[in-house]
């Protein structure tokens, strides 16, 4: 079945990254305003993973490269992209509420 701490760890590493994407990146950019190329501003990106978690971002059009080392959100790629989650999110739940009134229905026969 399911591991309970694998799945805790999983979470925190999740949360952790997310936390570094905020801090690092998304917060720093929304902050200083680059949410176009003509605003973009320079990152740093001096933190451990922050490299990496940039160029994700980078590659699902969240956040667009404006040369020279400057950066910009795209506040709608990330709109889009909180609501693909949403929605997925509701999809995995949906199941998983099925799975489990079918367990129950053939527990109780």
């Amino acid at each position: 079945m399911v591991n309970p701490a694998i799945n805790a760890a999983l979470i925190a590493a999740a949360a952790q990254q997310q936390a570094l994407t905020d801090t690092h990146i998304t917060g720093p950019l929304r902050k200083g305003g680059a949410t176009s190329a003509r605003t973009a501003i320079p990152l740093d990106l001096s933190a451990k993973g922050t490299d990496k978690l940039l160029a994700g971002l980078i590659k699902r059009g969240q956040v667009r490269s404006a040369g020279a080392g400057r950066y910009w959100l795209d506040e709608t790629a990330v709109a889009s992209a909180k609501a693909r989650g949403t929605r997925v999110a509701l999809i995995v739940i949906a199941v998983l509420l099925s799975i489990t009134a079918s367990l129950v229905a053939l527990i109780a026969a």
